[in-house]
């Protein structure tokens, strides 16, 4: 069997995601790229994943999320609910100009606490 690979690309990985647990054991899903039917699912899986009694709390930082579609704002409400019934919150932080827009426009900016700078590590 020969396997043959394109040539290499110097576009950016369209979806990308990062886990971390800050100190008070908030912990922070970093995403970029784009949020949609072929990605929500992921995003959605790893959220919940974040979520437990010991972590009821998820920042989402949106920094670098450059879309996000029904699907993306499904999984952001689907760790809310979970997060809401583990007493804790899911957070978005520095997001941008057109999630804020579209939080607004569905009625989901009063599901999730929007703030301006992510939680930092030392």
């Amino acid at each position: 069997m020969t396997v043959v690979d394109g040539p290499p690309t110097q576009d950016p990985p369209r979806f990308a995601m990062s886990l971390m647990t800050v100190p008070g054991g908030t912990r922070v899903v970093g995403v970029s790229g784009e949020v949609d039917i072929a990605t929500a699912d992921i995003f959605g899986d790893l959220l919940l994943a974040a979520l437990d009694l010991d972590h009821p709390n998820v920042v989402v930082d949106a920094e670098h999320l450059e879309f996000c579609d029904a699907q993306g704002l499904r999984a952001l409400t689907a760790a809310a609910d979970l997060a809401e019934a583990l007493g804790g919150r899911v957070t978005i932080v520095n997001a941008r100009p057109l999630l804020v827009r579209l939080l607004r426009i569905t009625g989901l900016q009063q599901r999730f606490a929007v703030g301006a700078a992510a939680a930092r590590t030392g």
